[in-house]
């Protein structure tokens, strides 16, 4: 017997031993990813009643909101279009949103503007351990005097 099997052999087992811990890290498992759940649709008319009566229609926003199944995380499409107030569409993101008493409280997480016209945004938000998420549309008229309109959509978290 040569005295250069025993290399080969312990650079053969080298080898395979490297390739076994490479092999190991690249197929090692990713971290689990929420799924996302049914999609809810949304739809808000934002309008003022004047003091005569009559009603104008000051902003519309469509779109959907999805949560995702481990309760912490949404994400959204809207599509909001100017109507009859003086200023683009506003839209606030919020969550635990609700009355305490007589008075209606949420987190805001952020702030949506648009242009004029129609327009389209998306968008994730996070949050740990939300019970619901609130849209708040938000319209402005100058009839008697400037008036700022709001109208909400909100829906419960199902995880």
């Amino acid at each position: 017997m040569s005295t250069k099997t025993p290399k080969r052999r312990r650079a053969a087992g080298f080898a395979a031993t490297a390739a076994a811990a490479l092999g190991a890290v690249l197929v090692a498992p990713t971290p689990a990813h929420a799924a996302w759940a049914t999609t809810y649709t949304l739809s808000i008319q934002d309008t003022y009643q004047y003091p005569t009566g009559s009603t104008v229609q000051l902003g519309h926003v469509d779109g959907w909101v999805q949560f995702d199944d481990g309760g912490n995380s949404f994400r959204y499409s809207l599509t909001a279009c100017q109507q009859s107030s003086y200023t683009p569409p506003k839209v606030q993101v919020a969550v635990n949103a609700g009355y305490v008493g007589n008075t209606w409280e949420q987190t805001n997480l952020e702030y949506l503007s648009f242009p004029s016209g129609c327009n389209t945004i998306t968008g994730q938000d996070t949050y740990t351990n939300f019970w619901n998420v609130a849209f708040v549309l938000f319209g402005d008229t100058f009839t008697p005097a400037h008036t700022t309109v709001s109208k909400n959509w909100v829906a419960t978290n199902p995880y």
